[in-house]
């Protein structure tokens, strides 16, 4: 069976961008991103802000390859990164002192992958 290829354009140039990554900056997190989001959807599981809590250490940049659902109470201040959020999991990462980025903004910000968590 053919695995069937992302139609999203915008993914589409996300996964080209991440996995060239790989080969100027041997940034290995972003590549396995890059893997994640190649995945077929179905695969893909979301991440709740209740599962964030319980595996992430304050400092580290959370990598949500998903989408971040609000179930479940935050009271760490995390920086997350996902490919997409609710407005529930928005409120509960902001009002617990966090920041939302998309996976873009924070492979820009951080192109060599240093204190990444990639959680899903």
């Amino acid at each position: 069976m053919v695995a069937e290829e992302k139609t999203n354009p915008h993914l589409q140039e996300l996964i080209r961008e991440l996995s060239t990554a790989r080969e100027g900056k041997k940034a290995a997190s972003w590549t396995a991103v890059a893997r994640r989001l190649e995945r077929p959807r179905h695969k893909l599981r979301p991440v709740n802000v209740g599962h964030l809590d319980r595996v992430a250490s304050k400092g580290e940049l959370i990598i949500v390859p998903t989408k971040l659902l609000g179930t479940g109470d935050l009271h760490k201040a995390l920086t997350i990164a996902a490919l997409g959020w609710s407005d529930e999991a928005s409120r509960k990462v902001i009002a617990a002192g966090g920041e939302l980025k998309s996976l873009r903004e924070a492979f820009h910000a951080n192109p060599e992958g240093k204190g990444v968590h990639i959680v899903g």
